[in-house]
């Protein structure tokens, strides 16, 4: 299993509620809907610590059969069909303050 990391930030013409809300309420079913392979799609919103702030706005994992699943998804992001997903991000992310992770998962300990 191969997954992805995606560090995302919001624009900045709107609030943090807001970005969240969109991210989950409007993005994550299109996303869930159109991205081709994705065996899971998880999205990591912060939590408020007093005396901590955070440089970013969430954190998108997706999980894919393997590195191959990876690049298709990777590939189909620069087709026409891509569109409908890619200007959804504009709307709420700010794609030039994107930072994205690959890796395979080494499990240490798991006690859930």
């Amino acid at each position: 299993m191969i997954k992805s990391f995606t560090i995302a930030r919001r624009v900045p013409s709107i609030t943090k509620e807001e970005y969240l809300n969109y991210w989950k309420e409007k993005h994550a079913p299109l996303a869930a809907q159109v991205i081709p392979g994705v065996r899971k799609y998880v999205q990591n919103h912060p939590i408020h610590l007093p005396g901590v702030e955070l440089e970013m706005d969430g954190i998108t994992e997706m999980w894919w059969d393997n590195v191959d699943a990876l690049q298709n998804y990777l590939n189909w992001r620069q087709t026409p069909e891509a569109r409908i997903l890619l200007e959804d991000e504009k709307k709420f992310s700010d794609g030039s303050r994107k930072m994205r992770f690959f890796a395979v998962e080494h499990i240490i300990l798991d006690k859930l």
